[in-house]
């Protein structure tokens, strides 16, 4: 079934089984692994329906968060269900920009708040790492940070993709291997993580320079608080925020010297990782991407060693 026939027999579905009247239908570009389109009621209530094969793993972070009464700006759940085979939520629509939309001069002014979000949120704790449902809960998150470079890819065919250069990405792989190996983790609890806490996945308020909303829980877990953080030092680089953004952000987060090689370490498995998803596609915004995060790797003090 076409995206919009689906759309249009859920649109269908949603004014009988809630009593809605719908009087408008917009439409957002869309993510990768999920549809979402915004509907108005004849009561003047906005909600986001999003549908798709992931669309369901937003919901048991969005209900932890909601059950642990944590103070962060997530949509509200409305309601989850399966219509024709295919997993939907509806949540509260977000009415605020995306950071993504911010000048880039502005960009900085919304870090406090991003880390301030994040503190809280980690402050739901578990003693395993993993996902939410403990499917994985034998893991130690050592392992499951090897798994990334050990069996979540096959780095040989990632490294021949065009754009990459083959033996920086495998040089790199391996050196990567070691230095998770050498490092380590001593967490004896651990955090609920976003673990995309990104200008996509971000709404603010433009006047209070606060973020509005958080959204896209579908990659969330327990792990490592830092592991966050480190997502926020990327967004800092992607966007060449400047020295002074990069500084207030160590400050506000006061690392130890033992965190700080964590996040070190946790930045770079990132800067290795995400060329995977920017080489899947060459158009003009991953190239310049893969030529950051490449540039980047050649200057690394292994790749000479």
């Amino acid at each position: 079934m076409d995206s919009l026939h689906f759309q249009e027999k859920l649109v269908a579905h949603l004014e009988k089984e809630f009593k809605f009247k719908i009087v408008s239908i917009e439409t957002p570009p869309q993510g990768m692994s999920s549809s979402v389109f915004f509907i108005t009621t004849s009561d003047n209530k906005e909600y986001a329906v999003k549908y798709g094969n992931d669309a369901m793993k937003d919901v048991p972070a969005l209900d932890l968060i909601s059950r642990k009464h944590i103070d962060i700006p997530v949509p509200a759940l409305f309601s989850s269900f399966i219509f024709e085979g295919i997993p939907v939520v509806i949540l509260e629509r977000v009415r605020f920009p995306l950071l993504e939309s911010v000048p880039v001069e502005e960009m900085s002014k919304y870090v406090p708040s991003m880390i301030e979000n994040l503190r809280r949120l980690h402050a739901i704790k578990s003693e395993f790492p993993g996902p939410l449902d403990r499917s994985n809960s034998t893991k130690t998150w050592k392992e499951m940070m090897l798994e990334i470079f050990t069996d979540e890819f096959d780095w040989n065919e990632v490294a021949n993709r065009e754009g990459l250069d083959k033996d920086l990405i495998l040089i790199s792989v391996k050196k990567m291997i070691q230095k998770i190996n050498d490092t380590a983790f001593d967490n004896h609890e651990y955090s609920l993580l976003h673990t995309d806490f990104n200008q996509r996945n971000l709404f603010v308020n433009p006047q209070s320079h606060k973020i509005a909303g958080i959204i896209d829980w579908e990659d969330a877990m327990f792990g490592d608080p830092i592991y966050d953080f480190a997502r926020v030092r990327m967004y800092l680089w992607h966007f060449n925020l400047g020295d002074h953004a990069v500084k207030e952000y160590y400050e506000l987060l006061n690392f130890s010297s033992e965190q700080k090689k964590l996040e070190d370490l946790y930045w770079l498995s990132r800067v290795i990782q995400y060329l995977v998803w920017y080489s899947e596609e060459l158009n003009e915004f991953n190239t310049g991407r893969i030529k950051l995060h490449q540039d980047y790797l050649r200057t690394y003090e292994w790749y000479k060693v």
